[in-house]
């Protein structure tokens, strides 16, 4: 008979969502004789916000950290420890134009953005997509082909889909090398940031939009294993069409070699979906959340209050947590539309086109530093707050990163910023700011002569890293079209150099490499 032991309120999680949820596995705590090393898996979290358009002085620290420097690539590249600064009831890595705490994106509460917290960030500079694509959702994650169509490189662009990093590691069998517990490969957050084949296990057909979800309840329920409550087993979905499918994929010599395709896809869905059907993992006791999202932005008003938009997102930053905790997916991808902003106008038109003003930069900052704080700063915190029983936080074994559409001019994607947390099990170095700008290549200004823009390295290079952090292998990813495989397309279209130049051979012959400073 076994022995049934009661658990105290110490064994259990309460998440602002509310529900309960079981702690993960401690292997400290078994005998000596049965301790064994735990097993690491890595996690992966990507948040994209769109336009940008934030100022240098307003979005990254000061050149005086900058206190390394290297040749690489063929310019200089610089490096710096992040510092954490108190002014005016505020915690800084930005000083902000003329020093003020409101224009400084990375500003948050110092409870939020705590000393120990800053060791596990990076804030990094100078990553180009290394052609105009204007308004954009798929450049985030790698899949320039989903852009609006401005100008002619993104029209181009439109023309060669690929993967995203997201699907790429959904699939990858380094990454998930054991499907057993894992109920959603991806956990989706909004939509048109995440791509991939009609047939991702056997990488053919058409590259497709994999969709989201804007409701937390229905994260929660695609997530979470409910217990076994016995009876007779039904009978496999996919054995119930296998024979159908055989008859008609092998005995029709009328079935087009597409029709075969389309129904080789179908079979590929529902084998996966069999397979997410019989997860026999369980995080215990789990009771559903009370509350979802959909509440939040039910009420009118949603778009121009963010204190509502930032619970939203608290809401799905819980359910990512918990699934993280249970090992239920290793992946979120969030597409975060909102402005976090109370601005009343057009947003797209007065504000997000009119960074260059000074009249509307502030704005623009506030509303990025609201995220900051409030979105990605929490789930950052709520990743930290987890002991995995081993010394290390559940955000020790994850990347999670931000990434802005644009960089400091709307639609123009040189420098496009990037804030990390987490070390990726180890992967990736934390605690810097890294500057990857050419400062020998000053691209002609736009419409403020103060704020420049330069060459760097690409953003390709950091998809990479990404990649390679999380534990794929090169081949694994130059299949997916990344690293030595990746984008070499670069145009001058509204973006002339003085000299002619766009990225010499030496920046793309590093695509492949993971970005330096970064990988261990």
């Amino acid at each position: 008979m076994t022995e049934k032991r009661s658990m105290d309120r110490r064994m259990f999680l309460r998440g602002a969502a509310g529900f309960t949820l079981a702690l993960p596995f401690l292997p400290s705590l078994l005998p000596r004789a049965s301790a064994a090393p735990p097993t690491k898996p890595k996690r992966f979290v990507q948040f994209c916000t769109q336009h940008g358009g934030v100022w240098g002085a307003n979005m990254f620290p000061g050149d005086a950290v900058l206190t390394e420097k290297r040749a690489y690539a063929g310019h200089e590249i610089r490096r710096g420890d992040l510092v954490r600064t108190l002014k005016s009831g505020k915690a800084l890595l930005v000083d902000g134009a003329g020093g003020a705490v409101d224009t400084a994106v990375l500003s948050a509460s110092p409870e939020a953005l705590t000393a120990a917290i800053v060791k596990k960030m990076n804030v990094l500079r100078g990553l180009d997509i290394t052609f105009y694509i204007g308004h954009h959702t798929g450049g985030h994650l790698g899949n320039y082909a989903r852009n609006d169509g401005n100008g002619d490189d993104g029209k181009k662009m439109q023309s060669q889909p690929r993967q995203t990093i997201d699907q790429v590691l959904a699939w990858s069998k380094s990454f998930y090398d054991d499907l057993t517990s894992i109920k959603k490969r991806v956990m989706l957050v909004g939509n048109r940031i995440s791509y991939n084949f009609a047939d991702p296990a056997a990488r053919t057909g058409a590259i497709e939009e994999v969709t989201g979800t804007r409701n937390s309840l229905t994260l929660f329920d695609e997530i979470f294993v409910p217990p076994d409550a016995g009876g007779p087993k039904r009978a496999p979905i996919v054995d119930r069409v296998l024979a159908d499918y055989k008859r008609m994929r092998e005995g029709d010599r009328r079935l087009s070699t597409d029709d075969k395709k389309r129904l080789d896809e179908h079979m590929q869905r529902l084998s996966e979906l069999q397979r997410r059907l019989t997860v026999t993992a369980s995080c215990g006791g789990v009771s559903r959340p009370g509350k979802g999202s959909s509440a939040v932005t039910a009420a009118s008003g949603y778009d121009l209050d963010p204190a509502r938009q930032a619970e939203f997102y608290g809401l799905m930053n819980d359910v990512i947590v918990a699934a993280f905790i249970c090992g239920t997916s290793r992946i979120a991808a969030i597409n975060a539309g909102e402005t976090f902003s109370t601005f009343k106008g057009d947003w797209h038109q007065d504000v997000a086109h009119k960074c260059a003003t000074a009249a509307q930069q502030p704005t623009l900052a506030r509303a990025h530093q609201w995220f900051f704080e409030k979105v990605w700063l929490d789930l950052v915190n709520k990743l930290d707050a987890v002991d995995l029983g081993d010394g290390t936080k559940l955000l020790d074994s994850t990347l999670c990163s931000w990434t802005q559409e644009s960089g400091n001019y709307t639609h123009d994607a040189q420098s496009v910023p990037i804030v990390t947390a987490g070390g990726a099990g180890g992967a990736v170095k934390t605690g810097s700011y890294c500057d990857y700008r050419n400062l020998a290549k000053v691209v002609t200004p736009g419409d403020n002569p103060t704020e420049k823009k330069w060459i760097g390295l690409t953003y390709e290079q950091w998809l990479t890293t990404v990649l390679s952090s999380m534990g794929a292998t090169t081949a694994e990813t130059e299949a997916a079209g990344y690293g030595n495989k990746g984008v070499t397309f670069a145009t001058t279209q509204w973006m002339p150099f003085k000299d002619g130049e766009i990225y010499p051979k030496t920046v793309f012959d590093r695509m492949g490499e993971g970005l330096p400073f970064l990988m261990t």
